[in-house]
């Protein structure tokens, strides 16, 4: 028979420590759990990117309502939203990787912007404006690139195309600078359209065009800077300032024709509804501006093929920053951009370099061919690799930057002479062979 175990004496807190130790176990488990789940959301988010930004009119307004439309860049995965009442949206809780969007009100569009790097942990900002009147071309399955290249013969003689461009359309202008000519190419049917630069001897160097499909190009040898209308041929100039030899023209975040003027040192800035010109000098001298491009900080970056030098151009303001390399025998001739980073060519001393807009740090790797191979064009393809041409080994060079590794593609003409290149909507590449006097395409 069990006998009863007599109960102990307790006091009155004895009495109440129980559920009190009870209650207190319980509440470190719940703060437990929600600390562990504090941390993970922490860890997931980091591991998280987001693209935020504001849609403006053409004339610079907030556009509350707009519709914005995001998709990665192989063409997956689109997502979309709309502005608040400030113009501004945002995409949250983003895979890190490249993604393309444009946005939409009423019967306004903004140009899609490619290629646009979403990094874990941190916001990527964007301006987009409402330029367009007519929707942007739809994306377009992007080609892989193989290194196979095909060329046509420019249909006049010894013409030293210089530099290419794309319409809208998909035709290639090429301005050929001994004949004082410019060449549009339509790559479906290899029919041939010639018109003559009004001003003799102008020397057309660089060229761009517009999203209504206008061909804008500079006439380095006149000091003047020239709009061609294709639909009737008419060709408009406008003389610049002090800027002498206007070079490379780009299209800049805020709707004006801005250019390089490699001689004169400047920095060039048309307003083509006023045509109205502004110039910034460069603070180094003789730095001679060349090859310029839109940064992803709404920006434009220029090289400065006289130093070893990248400068950087506040649209808004016209200050200029300069950012020296670390090699002082590097001359950096033409730049492209992916994402966050500028990759350039560096003419004098054979490297490809980078410079990481986040961190202001330079990264360079010799060029396959030599220290002697004259890096020169270059353009980023729809995967965010890069490719350019060594001027004096006659070679199309591929790089990796994901696995940092080089392959090369001797051009099928001798002395082809790259001196720029540009990518098409399809991804194709677009080449100036100014020494062979032909245009060629890399698929």
């Amino acid at each position: 028979m069990n006998k009863r175990i007599k109960d102990s004496p307790r006091s009155a807190f004895s009495d109440f420590a129980a559920p009190v130790a009870a209650t207190v176990g319980a509440v470190i488990l719940l703060a437990a759990v929600a600390f562990s789940s504090l941390v993970t959301a922490q860890t997931r988010s980091a591991n998280l990117a987001s693209i935020t930004g504001q849609v403006l009119s053409a004339n610079g307004k907030p556009v509350g309502g707009a519709l914005v439309i995001l998709e990665t860049s192989d063409g997956r995965a689109p997502h979309s939203t709309h502005t608040d009442d400030k113009g501004n949206f945002s995409f949250p809780n983003l895979r890190p990787g490249l993604y393309d969007l444009h946005a939409q009100a009423g019967e306004k569009w903004s140009e899609w912007q490619h290629n646009l790097a979403a990094h874990a942990g941190q916001p990527t900002e964007i301006t987009l404006r409402l330029t367009l009147q007519k929707p942007p071309a739809a994306a377009v399955p992007q080609v892989r690139l193989t290194g196979k290249i095909r060329e046509w013969a420019i249909p006049v003689e010894n013409s030293l195309p210089h530099d290419p461009a794309v319409d809208p359309s998909g035709n290639v202008w090429l301005t050929l600078q001994r004949a004082n000519q410019i060449a549009r190419f339509n790559p479906k049917t290899a029919q041939w359209k010639l018109f003559l630069s009004p001003t003799q001897n102008s020397g057309p160097h660089g060229i761009t065009s517009d999203a209504r499909g206008i061909i804008w190009y500079t006439e380095n040898s006149a000091g003047k800077i020239a709009r061609l209308d294709p639909a009737t041929g008419a060709i408009l100039e406008y003389a610049t300032l002090k800027a002498t030899d206007p070079h490379t023209p780009i299209f800049g975040p805020d709707g004006a024709l801005w250019f390089t003027a490699q001689q004169a040192n400047l920095i060039g800035r048309l307003d083509t509804e006023t045509a109205a010109i502004q110039e910034y000098r460069v603070p180094t001298p003789n730095a001679r501006p060349y090859g310029i491009v839109n940064g992803p900080d709404g920006a434009l970056w220029f090289c400065e093929f006289g130093a070893n030098k990248l400068g950087r151009i506040d649209v808004k303001t016209g200050a200029i920053t300069e950012f020296a390399t670390p090699l002082p025998e590097e001359r950096p001739r033409r730049l492209t951009v992916v994402g966050q980073m500028i990759y350039f060519t560096d003419f004098a001393a054979g490297h490809l370099g980078r410079f990481d807009t986040e961190h202001f740090s330079f990264k360079d790797w010799p060029s396959p061919s030599g220290d002697r191979s004259e890096p020169y064009g270059i353009v980023a393809d729809s995967s965010g690799d890069i490719w350019y041409c060594e001027f004096s080994a006659n070679q199309l060079v591929h790089f990796s930057p994901n696995s940092e590794t080089f392959q090369r593609f001797t051009l099928p003409s001798a002395k082809s002479e790259v001196r720029n290149m540009v990518r098409d909507s399809t991804g194709r590449l677009w080449l100036a062979l100014s020494g062979a006097n032909k245009v060629a395409v890399v698929e």
